[in-house]
Order: C-alpha cells, then sequence, then structure tokens
C-alpha cells in the first residue's frame, strides 16, 4: 500500500436530517447518555466521569464502542452545549489531533428541526500518528453519520 500525502486523505463528513420534534426535545435526546447509544451504530454505551450528572461545556465522558470485533473506550469532553441548538464534544480531549463530534440544530417549525452531525478528524490524514490507515476509516464514519441521524429521525416518527 502506498502512503497518500496527508492532505490526499479526507478527514470530515456529516449528515442532515429532518427530525419530526422539537429542536429541545431533539437536543434533549442527544444529550441524554443513555440514549445517545441507541442511535449509533459503534457507540454501545457512555458513562459520565468526574461526578458529572449532566451536559454541560467541560464536562467530561466515556464512550464504549465496538466495530466489529474491535472494542474501545474513548474519552470526551463537550465543548459546545447549546439547548436546543447545538452539541460538541472532542475525542479525546487534551491531544493535539483531536476528533471533533458535533451536532447543529436548526427548528424548522414548532415540531420539526433539522439535524446534522459531523466530525472533523484531522488524525484520519496522519498515517503516522493514527494507525488508521484503516481503509475506509473516514467513509465507515460517515455511513455512520447517516444511520446515526437515520436512528434519530426513527426515535421520532409519529
Amino acid at each position: 500500500m502506498t502512503e497518500s500525502p496527508a492532505s490526499d486523505l479526507p478527514t470530515t463528513g456529516s449528515a442532515t436530517v429532518e427530525v419530526s420534534a422539537s429542536a429541545e426535545d431533539v437536543y434533549a435526546f442527544l444529550t441524554d447518555l443513555d440514549r445517545l447509544p441507541t442511535l449509533s451504530p459503534e457507540n454501545e454505551r457512555c458513562e459520565f466521569l468526574n461526578d458529572a450528572t449532566a451536559i454541560d461545556t467541560g464536562v467530561q465522558f466515556r464512550g464504549h464502542n465496538k466495530s466489529g470485533d474491535y472494542e474501545w473506550h474513548a474519552d470526551c469532553e463537550v465543548t459546545v452545549a447549546e439547548p436546543g441548538k447545538a452539541f460538541a464534544y472532542i475525542v479525546p480531549p487534551k491531544f493535539e489531533h483531536t476528533t471533533t463530534w458535533s451536532y447543529a440544530i436548526e427548528s424548522t417549525g414548532p415540531d420539526s428541526c433539522k439535524v446534522t452531525e459531523s466530525f472533523d478528524a484531522p488524525m484520519l490524514a496522519l498515517p503516522k500518528v493514527y494507525p488508521g490507515t484503516i481503509d475506509g476509516r473516514c467513509e465507515n464514519l460517515i455511513n455512520a453519520c447517516e444511520k446515526t441521524m437515520a436512528n434519530l429521525q426513527a426515535a421520532f416518527k409519529k
């Protein structure tokens, strides 16, 4: 396998859906660490760290993930917590090449909103840092965003 220059490797992706729920209800769902894993194809459970009990800027939590036979956990730190508007966190905190996961929520009516999940994972372009020269990892993450957003949409079907 030839190593691609960092600038040639994809590092971002997103998916957007319309959801039949208020922006506030969607935000509450996305920031509920018991319900958040029900959306993701990789995340199996989450837990608060350092005695935290609710999402807020600076709060840390740990996600337990699985893809195929590979299992791992990742510590996360909330960077944006704007009820009804946005939620974002970095993985792992205090790492030079941290990944940012974010959810933008735009109200489109009293009981509807547009939600976008996105990621920015600069380490995907650094094969020497991320042994993730895992072929197709960016595409896998984009597919995961699409599945997560479809699951969110389905969770609010009336």
